[in-house]
């Protein structure tokens, strides 16, 4: 009798076990995709696009406009079309960056 309930409460254990462990895996994947997701889109503090504004000293950007690498950058969050964009660029006498991948998006 004894024996047959060690043997019923492994059983529980380990069922719990397998369970934990497919609760964590599920949330590590769920955190990574989180994560990768939120590194494509990049944001900035008003403070970051000051300091590297600071550092570019081969051009002058106007502000809110990042500098890097004798280039300016403007990066926004609102919802325009491509047309609207080109249209705004051509106010401020730029044009559109145009990525392909991700992994142009390092600045």
């Amino acid at each position: 009798m004894a024996a047959s309930q060690i043997t019923v409460w492994r059983l529980i254990s380990g069922t719990f076990g397998v369970i934990c462990l497919s609760l964590m895996a599920t949330l590590g994947i769920l955190l990574k995709n989180a994560f990768s997701k939120q590194s494509i889109q990049p944001t900035f503090s008003s403070g970051h696009i000051k300091e590297e504004q600071k550092v570019s000293d081969c051009c002058s950007c106007q502000e809110e406009w990042i500098g890097y690498q004798c280039n300016c950058y403007f990066i926004s969050d609102e919802k325009k079309s491509w047309e609207e964009s080109r249209h705004f660029c051509a106010s401020h006498n730029s044009s559109l960056l145009q990525l392909q991948n991700s992994d142009e998006l390092v600045l």
